[in-house]
């Protein structure tokens, strides 16, 4: 099944229900199938045809979904792209998966280059489009002016065919374009839906971009299949989070850490009203004591840690229901074996820290046109996440870093999850992170960025490496230790160690 056949049948369940909200607009099950449909037929008399890749910049809001779901009921190949990408890596995604047409807004189009326009056959314009469009560029309106009877979708000779290519950031390489089928995701969305007991009476608010996988799958489409309601933020600064939450109500919400915290930090939560919250969900990154100490005192409502990959999918989950462990990331989730191995292979014993090993049949198909990394990572049917973390007699996994965040200080292996557990044990400091800088004799040593928690006394950097040196190895103790205000981010949202590297061998702690 599609993505857009579940959208269809909540449609004929619910055709007078609201599927999305926005700022501008609301749209019913039926309208938005309308348009969906109208869009599909729109894409196809273009000249595309079955598996051909669509690329997506957009922001936040109605013709985001659209364009997502329209391409899904044609047979073809969405990849979405963020609005944050430098024109080098939009030009190599654009050529890297060979796409015949882009859908973007004028404002946005500024930052596709020529040499990456030229290779388009068509580029679909969304928005205030000129009175006198840029050549070969089709107004969104057009398309919406379609026929709405949508030929049936051709899968070709594909029982199950690529639905969605995702690109990963490439912060250490060129990104990867992550290929996912339409089967599997659409069974990734029932078994979210199972896991979390999401019904028509559900309602989320989605303030990341639901271009974004694990938005697209945990909020944007479960919500539709089951005819529940959500709503898009276009903007994410905290004042119009609390402003649309206090109009929409979620019952529950998915935000990284990062913006957890900001959104928590702001006066307005203090106020919000929770009664319809079940639970609220943290993940794409470590989750902090400091975020689950603010959802304790202003939200008091479950919070759910979650984890997983542009390759797998979530993985592990905090239970929504019974029993969790606070700082873990839960357990597996419905449909998902995890494993925790020793460098040989093996099992590792209760507490030990591993590698996660993730098995699962929604797993990514391969990385587009790599078929050595593919095997690489694919051919024990075990999918090497390079996270590793301990797991406990009960099956809770507690994250303990990534593989290529260790390091190797003169052969001694220093995990960073562990040392930012024994900084943050101070009572003064809110939120850690180490990571490993040049040394002339060691190789990499640890370095300790650190911010404090309200009104704390900075406590300094010789009694920060005393806390350490008493619940550390003498050699996991952090060289430096230097305080942030403010800490630098990915355009992903998630923390940037690199950056933080730089600093620490460049910028003695600093940004310059």
């Amino acid at each position: 099944m599609t993505l857009a056949a579940m959208l269809d049948d909540a449609a004929a369940r619910s055709p007078h229900a609201v599927a999305i909200h926005t700022s501008a607009e609301s749209l019913s099950y039926a309208d938005l199938a309308d348009r969906i449909a109208r869009v599909a037929h729109g894409f196809m008399s273009l000249g595309l045809t079955s598996q051909d890749r669509v690329a997506i910049m957009l922001p936040n809001g109605v013709e985001l979904a659209i364009s997502i779901l329209a391409a899904a009921k044609a047979g073809l190949i969405a990849v979405p792209l963020s609005p944050t990408f430098a024109p080098p890596q939009l030009e190599y995604i654009l050529r890297h998966s060979s796409a015949r047409m882009l859908v973007t807004s004028p404002a946005l189009l500024g930052a596709v280059t020529a040499e990456a326009r030229d290779q388009l056959d068509a580029v679909v314009l969304c928005g205030d489009v000129p009175d006198e469009p840029p050549a070969g560029a089709v107004p969104f309106g057009h398309l919406l002016a379609s026929p709405a009877a949508t030929p049936a979708m051709s899968r070709g000779l594909a029982a199950d065919p690529i639905g969605l290519l995702v690109y990963t950031s490439g912060t250490t390489s060129r990104p990867k374009g992550v290929a996912h089928t339409q089967d599997r995701m659409t069974h990734r969305v029932r078994l979210f839906i199972d896991e979390l007991t999401l019904t028509a009476d559900d309602t989320t608010l989605a303030c990341v971009s639901i271009g974004r996988p694990v938005i697209m799958l945990s909020q944007l489409m479960p919500m539709l299949c089951v005819g529940g309601s959500i709503t898009l933020l276009e903007r994410h600064d905290a004042g119009s989070f609390w402003q649309t939450h206090a109009d929409s109500r979620p019952t529950y919400l998915l935000t990284p850490p990062s913006l957890t915290r900001d959104l928590l930090e702001h006066a307005a939560a203090r106020a919000a009203d929770f009664s319809r919250l079940r639970f609220w969900i943290v993940g794409g990154d470590t989750c902090p004591a400091a975020v689950h100490a603010l959802m304790a005192d202003k939200v008091r409502k479950p919070l759910l840690e979650i984890c997983g990959m542009t390759e797998t999918g979530f993985y592990c989950i905090s239970p929504p229901h019974g029993p969790s462990k606070p700082g873990s990331i839960g357990q597996a989730m419905m449909g998902v074996a995890v494993r925790v191995v020793t460098e040989s292979g093996a099992d590792t014993a209760p507490g030990e820290v591993g590698r996660v090993l993730v098995r699962t049949p929604d797993m990514m198909i391969g990385y587009w046109n790599d078929t050595l990394a593919t095997h690489r990572l694919l051919r024990s049917g075990w999918l090497d996440t390079e996270d590793l973390a301990s797991a406990d007699d009960d099956g809770f996994l507690w994250f303990a870093g990534r593989q290529k965040d260790m390091i190797s200080r003169g052969g001694f292996k220093v995990a960073p999850a562990m040392v930012e557990d024994a900084i943050l044990s101070h009572p003064g400091v809110a939120t850690a992170a180490v990571v490993g800088a040049s040394d002339e004799r060691e190789g990499r040593v640890p370095v300790a960025f650190y911010e404090l928690r309200p009104n704390a006394v900075d406590p300094g950097a010789e009694a920060l490496a005393a806390w350490a040196a008493a619940r550390l190895e003498p050699l996991s103790v952090p060289v430096s230790f230097f305080p942030v205000d403010r800490w630098p981010l990915t355009a992903q949202g998630k923390l940037d160690r690199a950056r933080l590297v730089w600093m620490a061998d460049f910028g003695d702690g600093r940004e310059l």
